[in-house]
């Protein structure tokens, strides 16, 4: 039987974030009905909670649903992390330390065009140096991190092209992959070659289902073949976090809806 685990991320209800932000009691106990067993939360969403692990943890422990990982997004656009960046990042290493074998998600936050050449090379070392410095802190504290790259506008990795350097410097690094399957079509890409070739390398999985370029869907009602990619990590023995987020236009008009959705379909496709 496969040890996979399957838990639903925040970004559904940050679709409605003016309604949902800090609402942890209803967005975890939403997680519970639909069937998923773990959460994975923006800090943006965590609200008061982020200041109040505790209060946070016996929460989870009332609907049985255990903390997988803390999403931290940074804009990392400097050799050296800036003053604002640590201080961030040190509050949110200390939160995830909190919850045994919950994870640390790396995200770029970028708001400006990548560039080319020697100045996306720049760019990238930047990303890549500061992210190290994170894990490596992290890692002091027993936190495995993991980065997450996403296939939009401004990311500095969403083609095969870029796929090559970025595992090319993940390798010198303590840093985990965390493949979102969505982004990785959605950059052109094949999901299971990338699967097969960053397997050793992959601590976390997201999942979020794909109708056309930056058309989200419900899972299920996009094109990936996803009983296909849960079969093979069935198969090479992944027992990590596979994370269903959902960024639909059905999740902005009903996050709740979407997210028992979302349970549903995965009750009935895993191995």
């Amino acid at each position: 039987m496969s040890q996979m685990k399957y838990g639903c991320q925040t970004y559904p209800w940050k679709m409605n974030i003016e309604k949902f932000a800090g609402d942890m009691p209803h967005i975890i106990a939403t997680t519970a009905t639909a069937g998923f067993a773990g959460l994975e939360a923006e800090i943006c969403m965590l609200g008061g909670y982020f200041d109040r692990p505790d209060d946070f943890a016996a929460l989870l422990a009332q609907s049985g649903v255990e903390f997988a990982a803390l999403v931290l997004h940074q804009p990392w656009e400097h050799p050296e992390e800036t003053e604002e960046e640590r201080l961030l990042t040190e509050k949110a290493i200390a939160f995830v330390s909190r919850f045994p074998r919950a994870k640390l998600m790396v995200s770029h936050h970028a708001k400006a065009e990548r560039g080319e050449g020697d100045a996306l090379a720049a760019r990238r070392e930047c990303l890549v140096r500061c992210m190290s410095s994170v894990a490596d802190r992290a890692g002091e504290a027993g936190v495995v991190t993991c980065f997450h790259p996403n296939s939009g506008r401004f990311s500095l990795f969403r083609t095969a092209e870029d796929y090559k350097v970025m595992f090319e410097m993940l390798a010198k690094t303590d840093i985990g992959y965390a493949p979102d399957i969505g982004h990785i079509v959605n950059g052109g890409m094949d999901a299971l070659a990338v699967l097969r070739e960053s397997r050793s390398k992959i601590r976390h999985v997201h999942f979020k289902d794909r109708i056309a370029q930056n058309e989200w869907a419900v899972m299920g009602e996009g094109s990936i073949d996803y009983p296909a990619i849960l079969r093979y990590l069935a198969d090479t023995n992944y027992g990590g976090w596979i994370m269903v987020e959902d960024e639909s236009p059905k999740a902005a008009a009903d996050s709740d809806a979407v997210v028992m959705a979302d349970g549903a379909y995965i009750a009935a496709h895993r191995p």
